[in-house]
């Protein structure tokens, strides 16, 4: 009976269950086997795809920097991954050193980001708090009783951008060394009454926060930005402090590259002084975009579709872009700018599968001043945003600022720092009226006082 079992057991139903399950499996694993092929032939695809477009922004750049048009750090990422890290151009002139991957350059004003990742965290502990006034931790300063913390933070309290001549910033500062300069600025407006963009008042910030939090800028930074987004190349100015691997800036001329005016960029203290790497800034936006600094920051610092930052001072130029979702997202930094808004603009369209739109630029000819009195476009400047320049006269050159202007026309100049054309537009009397400044990417225009 026992061995009659055994053999009814392989009855033919038995064997059909059997032949179907053996023919299951061998479907299951075709169809893994399918579907493993179809995932690598995907990333393949994808792996082509990056490939290519890392091609297109090598080739986009390229050509800048080796007619010295761009020099500095680009990188470009897609879906969260770095598809493209390259240094061009010089860090060092003098010496043809080279950009690196971990040269540290100026971001400029992508350090006011960075502060107000401090700010939010020091709100979130009650160290500070928006509506605070900023005599609570500078008690004498002028009319400190009407700027709030907030007006600070969002360029609402009427201090100038800028509140000293540019030979006083290439002295050495502390933080409260500095506010002592800011005090003796006249107000742009009552504070909390209109905007206006202003470094010098980031600074002041920078102080406040300080003494809120018992710790210096630079401890803060540490703390609340680069620790938690493992930034471990980046520093801030401090004086005269030797910084390892900075590069230096510069601006083309008609006779190649120049050193830029020397500064000392203790003055711009949590508003432009930090220098950091490629790869540190993207390190940076990343944090942003994956809450590593707390939902408060993602919250107060994202846009609707991306998360932006730019930054220009004396030469270096700075830029990062992110989609929120981290479709793509690219960081330029540069040492010598030129065509930066070129590049920016060329290596988005690239990531977003477009047409670059610009893929050369012709510097115009500059010629003997063919303006009879330069004397004429002298005098103070004005945009409608409140912003200034003053136009001077320095060894028989015009410059804004510190933007020296090479003529290429009657009441027309050429300078290099934006890689913009500026214009001096006259009245029916003839004389000057205004300055019609354009360049790729924006068009500017500036009333005479």
């Amino acid at each position: 009976m026992a061995g009659r079992v055994k053999i009814d057991s392989l009855s033919p139903y038995s064997l059909a269950i059997s032949s179907r399950s053996a023919s299951m499996n061998t479907m299951k694993r075709t169809l893994f086997s399918s579907c493993l092929v179809l995932f690598l032939l995907t990333q393949a695809a994808f792996a082509q795809a990056d490939k290519a477009k890392a091609k297109k922004i090598d080739e986009l750049i390229g050509p800048f920097a080796a007619s010295n048009q761009f020099s500095g750090v680009v990188l470009a990422s897609e879906d969260g991954k770095v598809i493209y890290e390259k240094a061009f151009g010089l860090a060092n002139a003098d010496y043809k050193i080279p950009n690196q991957l971990n040269t540290r350059i100026g971001i400029a004003s992508i350090t006011k980001y960075m502060t107000a990742v401090i700010l939010q965290r020091l709100v979130e502990a009650n160290k500070v708090a928006m509506a605070d006034k900023l005599n609570k931790y500078i008690p004498d300063f002028p009319n400190g009783d009407k700027i709030t913390i907030e007006m600070l933070a969002r360029h609402r309290s009427g201090i100038p951008h800028r509140v000293m001549p540019p030979e006083a910033e290439s002295l050495a500062y502390t933080s409260a060394e500095f506010v002592e300069k800011v005090k003796q600025a006249k107000l742009a407006f009552e504070p909390g009454t209109n905007r206006l963009y202003s470094s010098a008042g980031y600074a002041v910030l920078a102080r406040a926060l300080e003494i809120a939090s018992g710790k210096t800028y630079q401890q803060l930074l540490q703390e609340y930005v680069f620790t938690p987004a493992g930034m471990t190349d980046s520093v801030d100015f401090e004086g005269d402090n030797v910084i390892e691997r900075r590069a230096q800036d510069y601006y083309l001329s008609p006779n190649g590259l120049i050193n830029v005016p020397l500064k000392n960029y203790s003055f711009l203290v949590g508003a432009g002084s930090v220098y950091s790497t490629g790869r540190d800034v993207y390190r940076f936006a990343e944090a942003v975009l994956d809450g590593k600094y707390g939902e408060g920051v993602k919250t107060s610092l994202l846009g609707q579709t991306n998360f932006s930052g730019s930054g220009s001072t004396n030469g270096h130029r700075s830029y990062f872009e992110f989609a929120r979702d981290k479709k793509y997202g690219y960081v330029i930094l540069a040492n010598s700018a030129g065509v930066f808004d070129i590049v920016s603009r060329g290596v988005v369209e690239i990531l977003q599968g477009k047409e670059v739109t610009v893929k050369s630029f012709a510097i115009p000819k500059i010629v003997p001043n063919p303006n009879k009195n330069l004397e004429e476009f002298l005098g103070t400047y004005k945009r409608n945003d409140g912003s200034e320049t003053t136009v001077v006269v320095k060894n028989g050159f015009l410059y804004s600022s510190d933007i020296k202007l090479y003529p290429t026309r009657p009441d027309c100049f050429f300078e290099y720092r934006f890689f913009g054309d500026a214009c001096f537009v006259r009245d029916e009397s003839a004389k000057i009226k205004e300055i019609k400044w354009k360049g790729y990417g924006f068009d500017l225009t500036w009333v005479k006082q």
